[in-house]
């Protein structure tokens, strides 16, 4: 028999009715003859519930502790549908992801995974289980504490878990219809896409597309798991199958996706002694920022004769403080000033996705047409055009591109 992973986001199970649909869905599956394993999210918004109550206890509360409490959610939503399960006559097997040997590093909030076990998962299966994994969360080896895998970690715990344990298909049940080419609430004319490589889905959810968690398309490239977005509403509906590489050199534009609430930041790192102390302390910001699962927009220039680096991104603006306080408080030992030199709030990024841009600077020269002079920051790559505008102003010009490069003729 072969393994499908089914993967139920928030909203799919949302409330009890919506649990029933489910498992109603699950049981479907494997009377068609499958084993199957379901990672699950915690139900609606009750991990926002949770944050929201440990920041109102505490505004700076514990990374620790968080992953204590927000691994709760899914546990309970795991633990409710194996109940639904049993009672329609289905077996059924909730399990943590430290039960199933979801092996990860130390880092509280945005945990790696090292290596997935999966001993109970597989004597579940081969006993006749359905297998229902709380998503999201693991287990450090070393420290022995419950770790999260960053928000929206489900999804990556779904494509490792299919991955580790070989799976003939993989399903992300999402609010939406599958990937679209840009936000449909903010382009009227945005539309879903049938299929999407690994590539440009990683860029296009680490450039603000929520549909999602951006490491779980990178595992999917890297051990070849295609895996399909679809409907949590119409769940035998099909949606966007996400597989393969695009292997082209004439440019290519897939979809767009947007942040909004960034800001435009300098900040400058002087050190005696040349570059070696400011080298250090941009690791950190690299470091800080991937515990906050950021991945901005980061240039520097370095002078080593003068001892200063001068940092340039564009950064959530919740976090442009405790960002600027983090690399001021490094290394306290060292002999180093960090001073923020620059902030522009108010802003927003938009990042077109695709291929081959490097080969076609007239799609770079068509980018800077259609906006007219309002971008204030661009930057071009092969996989990605990413430009910075007024927040204010994002409706509007992400509508103009979406309308140049990929309105249907």
């Amino acid at each position: 028999m072969s393994l499908v992973v089914q993967k139920y986001g928030g909203t799919s199970v949302g409330s009890l009715d919506h649990i029933r649909n489910v498992a109603g869905h699950v049981e479907r599956t494997v009377k068609a003859g499958h084993h199957v394993l379901v990672t699950i999210s915690a139900m609606g918004e009750q991990t926002d519930e949770l944050l929201a109550m440990a920041l109102a206890l505490n505004a700076k509360p514990p990374r620790r502790e968080l992953d204590m409490l927000l691994t709760a959610g899914e546990r309970i939503s795991a633990a409710l549908l194996a109940i639904t399960l049993a009672e329609r006559g289905v077996k059924a097997l909730s399990l943590t992801g430290s039960q199933c040997g979801i092996l990860t590093d130390e880092t509280h909030g945005n945990a790696r995974i090292h290596k997935i076990l999966g001993d109970r998962v597989r004597l579940g299966l081969d006993a006749g289980n359905v297998i229902i994994v709380a998503g999201f969360q693991g287990v450090s080896p070393r420290t022995k504490e419950i770790t999260t895998l960053g928000r929206g970690g489900s999804d990556l715990s779904a494509v490792a878990l299919a991955a580790s344990l070989g799976a003939s298909g993989c399903q992300l049940y999402k609010d939406v219809p599958g990937v679209l080419t840009a936000d449909p609430r903010v382009v009227a004319g945005a539309r879903v896409l049938p299929e999407i490589s690994w590539g440009a889905m990683c860029t296009l959810a680490w450039a603000g597309a929520s549909v999602l968690q951006p490491r779980s398309a990178h595992i999917a490239s890297k051990y070849n798991i295609p895996f399909e977005i679809r409907s949590s509403v119409e769940l035998d509906r099909p949606g966007t199958l996400v597989r393969g590489n695009e292997a082209v050199e004439t440019p290519r534009i897939v979809a767009f996706a947007h942040k909004t609430q960034t800001s435009l930041i300098s900040v400058r790192v002087g050190a005696k002694g040349g570059g070696s102390q400011s080298s250090f302390i941009i690791g950190k910001a690299l470091s800080w920022l991937w515990e906050h699962g950021e991945s901005p927009l980061l240039s520097s220039q370095q002078s080593p004769e003068r001892g200063v680096t001068e940092l340039t991104l564009v950064l959530k603006s919740a976090l442009v403080d405790d960002f600027v306080k983090t690399l001021a408080g490094s290394d306290p030992a060292a002999d180093a000033a960090v001073a923020l030199t620059r902030r522009q709030d108010g802003l927003a990024t938009i990042t077109m996705v695709g291929e081959g841009f490097q080969q076609s600077p007239e799609t770079v020269q068509r980018v800077c047409e259609t906006l007219d002079g309002a971008a204030l920051v661009i930057d071009a790559r092969n996989t990605a055009i990413t430009v910075c505008v007024n927040e204010n102003e994002v409706k509007e010009r992400l509508s103009d591109l979406h309308r140049e490069f990929l309105a249907e003729h």
